[in-house]
């Protein structure tokens, strides 16, 4: 009789406990982020695109560290890296969500239109950047905090799309989404329609006006240094002119290579090769690191245009920094690159790999 009533407890404690169990389950599922601890993502299968993209949108708003965070929403490539008129239309959806539950949610988003332009000029990958390097570029010259990036691939019936929030402090995956939409007539055709690969800025504005721009050579000594190695960066221009080099280090700090201390004037005469450090300036520059792709890109203009306070009488730096602010320094920069008549500018970008 005992050993009935003990069996029949233990039922009943199994029914009791049952219902919390499966929706300790279910919660697993949903896949948020709590407290900034990476979890399970989000999986949707089956549904159709605006459902999906509703779904994706209430999973990244819902991540609670990115209370107080800039996020922008980057590419939606297929797996081979090519945008498509798709992956367009799911980014712009996203961010169009998102803005409508930013404001509840405590995260602000920064338009896209605004920081791609921005990331084309200093030719910054907005798919899959994962890399400490590139993550803190985009986190300081476009301003945000959190990039979230996707990919678009063919599942047979359905179209696979897979999420992810990249830190742009340090490039490390905070969380993501995955949701599969039904492959109608209507999304089929949009998946297959790939944009054009867009060209390098520089390379643009070279063939539109080719005769009138002002020439701007720009190279180092080698194309990829080791850490502790000396750096040397050297410009020259067809015509006379006013130049500034803006350096952006693979830690993601900003400086102005020139004018610097030894060289305030940043006027310089045509076809006459520049060098930063000058052969008799008495200083070096010492790669530090870390490992990455460092930027430099320069800006030739007819007039003179102050992009920074360049009086060096109260510090004893070689170099003026960009401490804050820095993607209102790349906006400006932008703005008056755009207005600045194309015959009155030049301009050239170089890759450093620092190994």
């Amino acid at each position: 009789m005992a050993k009935v009533i003990k069996n029949n407890l233990i039922i009943s404690f199994i029914i009791l406990i049952l219902p919390f169990i499966l929706w300790g389950c279910q919660t697993a599922e949903k896949g948020f982020l709590k407290g900034g601890e990476v979890q399970k993502p989000v999986q949707v299968k089956g549904a159709g695109l605006n459902e999906a993209v509703e779904t994706i949108s209430n999973s990244i708003s819902s991540v609670d560290i990115l209370k107080g965070k800039n996020l922008g929403i980057g590419e939606f490539t297929n797996l081979e890296g090519a945008g498509s008129q798709l992956g367009k239309r799911i980014a712009d959806s996203i961010e169009f969500e998102l803005v409508k539950l930013s404001s509840g949610k405590g995260f602000q988003i920064i338009d896209r239109k605004n920081f791609a332009q921005i990331a084309k000029e200093w030719e910054l990958q907005l798919s899959g950047v994962v890399d400490e390097s590139s993550a803190k570029k985009v986190g300081s010259l476009l301003g945000l905090d959190v990039l979230t990036v996707g990919t678009v691939s063919d599942a047979g019936k359905e179209i696979d799309v897979k999420v992810k929030l990249i830190d742009t402090e340090n490039g490390r995956i905070l969380g993501g989404a995955e949701s599969k939409i039904k492959k109608d007539e209507e999304v089929a055709k949009m998946f297959a329609s790939l944009l054009k690969p867009e060209t390098s800025v520089f390379k643009q504005k070279e063939e539109a006006v080719s005769e009138e721009k002002i020439k701007i050579d720009l190279w180092t000594d080698e194309k990829s240094y080791r850490i502790g190695e000396k750096l040397t960066v050297n410009f020259k221009t067809d015509r006379d002119c006013y130049v500034t080099l803006v350096d952006v280090g693979t830690s993601g700090n900003v400086h102005i290579l020139f004018p610097n201390r030894f060289s305030v004037d940043n006027k310089v005469k045509a076809n006459e090769t520049y060098s930063v450090p000058a052969k008799d300036d008495g200083y070096k520059i010492t790669v530090n690191g870390p490992p990455g792709t460092e930027i430099v890109r320069a800006i030739a203009t007819l007039k003179p245009i102050s992009f920074i306070d360049t009086d060096f009488s109260g510090t004893r730096s070689i170099f003026k920094s960009v401490d804050k602010n820095v993607s209102s320094f790349t906006r400006d920069l932008s703005i008056e690159a755009s207005e600045t008549p194309s015959s009155n500018l030049g301009e050239n970008l170089i890759k450093i790999e620092i190994r």
